[in-house]
């Protein structure tokens, strides 16, 4: 098996993260029509590295597979707002590696929940990883599941 390293992401990693976010976006048949008819939601936004909770993926080599970042919605709580795994890298470990980096530092930043709009087409990684649905919610995109993940105090 491969071994995923997660770090910090930096501005260095931008064009890769740009890359897999259009990549991975594209990749399920479902989204790529609603996506092309929206170009803008292909473009990674302004500021999200700079942001500071953008978390990377790297294979051994040190090339990114995957990207996560969270932001605070309210105290104790961060939404995860991005999750996305470079196509030819999938299921190799790198979402589920991200998520345990995000979960262990939200637990140290006394963070209790973390809450996510699932795709369709990530429902069973959500559940497998430990998020649990709450209700649909329509986005500008399509239909979507809240879902949280309690996080556990070290």
């Amino acid at each position: 098996m491969t071994t995923i390293g997660v770090r910090a992401a930096t501005a260095a990693d931008e064009p890769a993260v740009a890359r897999i976010f259009r990549s991975a976006s594209l990749s399920n048949d479902g989204d790529r029509e609603v996506l092309l008819a929206h170009p803008e939601a292909l473009v990674l936004p302004d500021g999200l590295l700079d942001r500071g909770r953008t978390r990377v993926a790297t294979s051994p080599d040190g090339t990114v597979v995957g990207f996560a970042g969270t932001r605070p919605t309210e105290r104790g709580v961060l939404e995860l707002d991005d999750l996305f795994v470079d196509p030819r890298a999938r299921r190799a470990g790198a979402a589920r590696q991200l998520i345990r980096r995000i979960v262990a530092e939200a637990a140290a930043e006394a963070v209790v929940r973390i809450e996510v709009t699932a795709n369709p087409h990530a429902l069973d990684f959500y559940e497998a990883v430990g998020f649990v649905p709450d209700a649909r919610e329509d986005t500008e995109l399509g239909s979507g599941l809240r879902m949280h993940l309690d996080v556990a105090r070290p």
